[in-house]
């Protein structure tokens, strides 16, 4: 009697094959959608940290310094609120602590908080 040697692959072993490719697939999408959310927030976050560094460089080239600003501005087709404070109170050194809070358009959270201090404005002396 002859045995015939069979070749290929049974029904379970390709069904544990698929199982087996079906969790690695699942385990890579959910991987580039982290990615992808993570590269949203970093985006976000780097948005934020130019547009308050450019406020605060307006604030130093400019001769007056208000204690509050804010307004609207679009960057990378998104719009962000952006608000500039300063504490009311004095510094013997001459020095404005000001905090510029910028927010992307229905967040209720500050993407980025920067405070900077800045010399007051000196007034020339009259002789």
């Amino acid at each position: 009697m002859a045995t015939s040697a069979s070749k290929g692959f049974t029904l379970l072993e390709i069904l544990i094959a698929l199982a087996v490719l079906a969790i690695v697939m699942i385990s890579l999408i959910k991987i580039t959608s982290d990615n992808s959310r993570n590269l949203w927030h970093v985006e976000n976050k780097t948005l934020a940290g130019i547009i308050a560094s450019n406020h605060i460089t307006q604030l130093r080239l400019s001769k007056e310094l208000p204690e509050q600003q804010d307004g609207w501005e679009t960057m990378a087709g998104r719009k962000w609120f952006w608000q500039v404070q300063r504490p009311v109170t004095s510094n013997a050194l001459g020095l404005w602590q000001y905090t510029v809070n910028v927010f992307l358009e229905g967040d209720k959270e500050p993407y980025v908080t920067l405070t900077s201090l800045i010399a007051k404005p000196v007034k020339p002396k009259v002789e």
